[in-house]
């Protein structure tokens, strides 16, 4: 077992007045000497305190106990079998012949004291006993003696009721203790406090209320955590309070003595000058142990006290309110996080800056509301383009055997893909808005995918633990506030899926290789080259319709010069897209399939001639035949199938519909005599613009069927491959974009009265900066393949706002033509547009671009720094490649951003130390260092994104341990370098967030412990800045 050898000597050399029974007695002991072996009594001096039984060698009680039984799960019996006279013995359970302890007493009177004292010194007999004396009251009283008594926790390891309230507190009280006196080793206490409350006259019990932090070795503790009282319903000024200090002795085991108390009711408080309350700490002797101050103040002034000028108002509380009361302006963090959160819990602190001035910090954790509604709508919008590929591929007609058998296994992948995120889409909405998703932890409704369930393939499409945690600051002589967000979550990965074949990366390098190269001497792939064409014949299609609708509105307006302008740029664009048609790429694929269908038809043919004799009959069955498939059914109508077109007709129809659009305008203008006809103008021009539109859609048709064509042919032996991919990059898409959104929203929502920073949304977009604290090792490894590809994903997301309305009061997400290119392409998956509906009120203040529907483009970036001993491992046994080339990637991203940003804000000051210049050359210089566990490149990136009003995210494999260590850092690191937090309460400030923080909750919240799940041989390998205090960590369950 674990014990503290030093505080149990001392335990057992105390007087003997703390001890039950103490005396000689003699015990069996074997000797195992080289002249002498075997057993014999020899006499010893036992101590017994409560279970604990000591002996030394004699009575000198200056040396160190010999031995100590502790005397549970035990019987003491007489010894029949003993030889010796008035021997008894101590059998432990699971203990049988040589094993049981036997001891020997001088007379049988000492003999039964001891068997008598130490049976009932055992925990069980008090508990029988505790449950006997119970019972008996209760017989007589009909009322559960115990059901008031206090929680048998302490205050190390107890959390407030009102922890989990998503009300800020009426009132909070700061605590500071002056000239606490030395524990019995002369050694400075670390003192710890626990508030203890009645509210009379509905409670008559103390109740534990809420506990500060521990100081270590402070004899003049000022405690940084504040103690709240009262909610939404208001403050019972009439509640007492009982404040007492402790002196923890072993933080791991939550060992305290009591230093001393005291008690006074909130009116106290209130009744004072400034709020601010001297009392005498009193001990447990009744003597004077120091002074305590305790410092009030109001957070809410409107609806906490009543009339004073009413008759049942009393004369104390009149004085009260001729009084001054202090009042602190709390921020508006609650406000912006409530509607976009859930099961809001709040921290409040009170730290001192270099100045002296007192800064109120407030620590908000919420859970995102988005976690499972997104997840939903973008199954739903995966499965919508399933049966449109299945589509695809029916159209492509008649093929050869082998490709026909090719089809019909893609066909029957997609089809099982759509029954499976039927069947989760359906599993989901039944967690949404339901108490289904309880931990066995919380008993209350969750809107967050607990840690312990990362593995579970039902929600597998849920982002682990994600939270959003808000940092507060309001500088109490300035009056300046601050507020600083983070997002947590896991890392966006297939966790229920394993990582035996690797990461996403890993996965999508092996399909690229067997993909064909576009020529010879290329290093780009036909699926890349695929993707970037349908990519730019979209955006031409767009630009196009666009202009084409610029002529009509010209014509209209019967400005002939204008006219010509607008048919000019049209003529551009639709040459330009003439041009791309030209690809080999596509030119080589349209032949390919049109051959095989006119070699296809040419058997078909020779077999109907040979099987046919009458001609006739035969030459009417071929021209229904070919009737059959030069037309299609759209669902109202048959139209001629625009496929079967030769590629060749189809580009030339396209460059003559242009040249009659600009030879029709070139006529009109020139045949212009006396006024300007303006409707026959637009009645002459629309026929051929809306010819020229048709013509555009029929490219765009078939070059997306030309390519289902190649994707097939690439994929030939590798489909099943490809669909596992595929399947594993939705699952991660859907937990990176639910994180994306919610912090977009509370970003949103957070500067939405800064017109600043809504411009630069708008005009550049906004950077998405993940912290990661993934290693580059076994598991992690994939872990960190996958949010890599994730975090790249996000690049193809477009989000714009839109006003809310009856219909549309929900997020919703669209695709558009666009499929995925860049360094993962995939032409089975299109960019996805997220409308984001606000009320009226919201919208009015959004910048015109952003109210008439401008797309706003998402910049991720991801860096990566591993700090666990398994970081360690890789660093020096393994490979860090994919780290440092992650990291330099998203650097590159970041400075072409940052150059944006330079045109957009004209940074003036781009010389001085912290400026965005400065920050940029210094994680240049550190991201092309060669430095283990360099979580500078983490501290610098994330200020920079702070500067550039960016989202800012932090992950590790379950967003709660070192996740939980990386935030409390910035946080502190935040408080002194934008709010000036004194020097020397960096340490004691960050182990202060870190022991009584959200974090801890958020721990309780994933596993049932508020401890965070390391070992002290990891920490070892941890950088010392991310070290937990002592006593809140330990070997828990994850």
């Amino acid at each position: 077992m674990r014990f503290n050898h030093k505080e149990l000597a001392f335990l057992a050399q105390q007087d003997s007045s703390k001890f039950d029974r103490e005396g000689s007695l003699f015990i069996k002991q074997k000797h195992d000497k080289l002249f002498k072996k075997g057993e014999a009594f020899v006499e010893r001096y036992f101590r017994l305190r409560g279970n604990l039984l000591f002996y030394f060698k004699n009575k000198d009680m200056k040396s160190e106990p010999l031995g100590l039984f502790v005397l549970e799960r035990c019987t003491v019996e007489l010894d029949i079998n003993e030889k010796q006279h008035f021997s008894f013995v101590i059998v432990f359970e699971g203990d049988e012949g040589d094993e049981v302890c036997t001891f020997s007493a001088r007379t049988e009177e000492d003999r039964d004291g001891w068997i008598q004292d130490l049976h009932e010194s055992s925990y069980e007999c008090l508990k029988m006993k505790l449950q006997s004396l119970r019972e008996q009251v209760q017989a007589k009283t009909g009322e559960d003696p115990l059901s008031h008594m206090l929680p048998s926790e302490t205050g190390m390891e107890y959390e407030t009721k009102a922890a989990g309230s998503s009300d800020n507190p009426v009132m909070e009280i700061s605590i500071g203790i002056d000239g606490l006196p030395n524990d019995s080793n002369g050694m400075a206490p670390n003192p710890f406090v626990v508030v203890y409350i009645i509210v009379p006259p509905q409670q008559q019990n103390w109740l534990q209320h809420n506990h500060t932090e521990m100081v270590e070795k402070n004899n003049n503790p000022h405690f940084l955590k504040t103690i709240g009282f009262g909610d939404s319903n208001g403050l019972e000024s009439s509640t007492r309070v009982k404040v007492t200090a402790y002196h923890v002795k072993e933080r791991m085991s939550g060992t305290m003595t009591q230093i001393g108390q005291i008690i006074f009711t909130l009116n106290d408080v209130l009744l004072t000058s400034n709020m601010t309350l001297t009392k005498s700490l009193i001990g447990t002797d009744s003597s004077k142990v120091g002074d305590i101050t305790i410092v009030g103040w109001m957070n809410d002034a409107s609806g906490i006290f009543p009339d004073p000028n009413s008759p049942t108002s009393s004369p104390s509380l009149s004085r009260r309110q001729s009084r001054p009361i202090s009042y602190r302006q709390r921020s508006k963090g609650l406000d912006t996080l409530k509607p976009i959160c859930d099961n809001i819990t709040t921290r409040t602190f009170r730290f001192e800056t270099n100045d002296s001035v007192k800064l109120l910090v407030s620590e908000y954790m919420a859970e995102s509301k988005y976690s499972f509604e997104i997840p939903i709508k973008a199954l739903k919008l995966f499965i919508e383009e399933e049966r449109d590929k299945m589509k695809h591929l029916q159209d492509l007609g008649k093929l050869p055997c082998d490709l026909e058998s090719l089809v019909a296994t893609d066909i029957m992948y997609r089809a099982s893909v759509i029954a499976d995120y039927t069947e989760t889409v359906n599993v989901l909405a039944c967690y949404q808005g339901s108490t289904w998703l309880m931990t066995p932890y919380i008993r209350k409704r969750c809107s967050f995918k607990p840690s312990n369930k990362k593995s579970d393939k039902e929600i597998e499409h849920v982002p682990v633990n994600l939270h959003v945690q808000r940092m507060t600051v309001l500088n109490e002589s300035t009056h300046t506030c601050g507020s600083y967000d983070i997002i947590t979550v896991g890392a966006f990965a297939a966790h229920c899926r394993k990582f035996r074949n690797g990461g996403l990366a890993t996965m999508i390098n092996r399909l690229q290789d067997q993909y064909t190269p576009e020529g010879t001497l290329s290093k780009v792939s036909k699926i890349k080259r695929a993707c970037n064409l349908l990519n730019d014949l979209h955006r031409l299609h767009d630009e196009i319709i666009k202009l084409c609708d610029n002529v009509c509105q010209e014509a209209l307006q019967g400005d002939g010069e204008s006219l010509l302008k607008a048919t000019s740029q049209l003529s551009e664009k639709v040459k330009e897209l003439v041009l791309d048609c030209e690809s080999p790429i596509l030119q080589d694929t349209a032949n390919k399939l049109s051959d095989i269908h006119d070699e296809f038809e040419a058997i078909e043919a020779e077999k109907s001639r040979i099987k046919q004799s009458d001609k006739r009959f035969s030459e009417r069955r071929s021209s229904d035949k070919s009737q059959e498939k030069d037309w299609k059914w759209t669902g109202s109508c048959f139209v001629k199938s625009p496929t079967l077109e030769p590629w060749d007709m189809t580009r030339v129809n396209t460059e003559a519909a242009l040249v009659c659009l600009t030879s029709m305008v070139e006529d009109i203008i020139q045949n212009r005599s006396g006024e300007m006809d303006r409707p026959k103008w637009l009645g002459d021009i629309s026929p051929n613009v809306i010819k020229l539109k048709s013509f555009i859609e029929i490219v765009c048709q078939k070059a997306t069927h030309f390519m289902c064509f190649l994707d097939l042919l690439e994929h030939r032996d590798n489909l099943k491959l490809m669909h596992m991919i595929k399947s594993r990059r939705d699952l991660t898409f859907a937990q990176a974009l639910s994180s994306v959104i919610t912090g977009i929203m509370v970003h949103l929502y957070t500067h939405i009265n800064d017109a600043t920073i809504l411009d630069q949304i708008a005009n550049i977009g906004i950077i998405v900066q993940m912290e990661g604290l993934l290693s580059c090792h076994s598991d992690e490894m994939g872990m960190l393949e996958d949010m890599m590809v994730a975090m790249d994903d996000m690049s193809t997301v477009s989000y714009r706002f839109i006003q809310e309305t009856s219909s549309t009061h929900s997020i919703e997400l669209t695709l558009n033509k666009f499929t995925k290119a860049g360094i993962y392409p995939d032409l089975n998956r299109h960019h996805v547009c997220v409308e984001i509906p606000l009320s009226k009120f919201i919208f009015g203040k959004l910048p015109p671009a952003l109210q008439s529907g401008a797309e706003i483009q998402v910049i991720p970036l991801f860096f990566n720094i591993g700090i666990n001993e398994q970081a360690t491992l890789a660093e020096r046994f393994g490979n860090t490649g994919l780290q440092d080339k992650l990291n330099e990637e998203s650097l590159g991203r970041l400075h072409r951003y940052v150059e944006q940003f330079d045109q957009l804000a004209n940074i003036e000051d781009k010389t001085g130390a912290g400026t965005i210049p400065d920050l940029m050359q210094k994680l240049r210089n550190n991201v092309y260092m060669k430095k283990n566990k360099n979580v500078e490149i983490l501290h610098l990136a994330a200020e920079l994104c702070t500067k550039l009003n960016g989202i800012r995210m932090t992950c590790c494999k379950s967003a709660k341990d070192r996740t939980a260590m990386s935030v409390t850092l910035e946080q502190v690191q935040i408080l002194q370098r934008e709010h000036n937090l004194a020097s020397h309460q960096f340490s004691h400030s960050l182990d202060c967030f870190r022991s009584e923080g959200v974090r801890r909750e958020n721990a309780f919240k994933n596993i049932g412990h508020r401890k965070y799940a390391f070992n002290s041989l990891q920490l070892i390998s941890f950088p010392k800045q991310y070290r937990p205090p002592n006593g809140t960590y330990g070997n828990v369950q994850n």
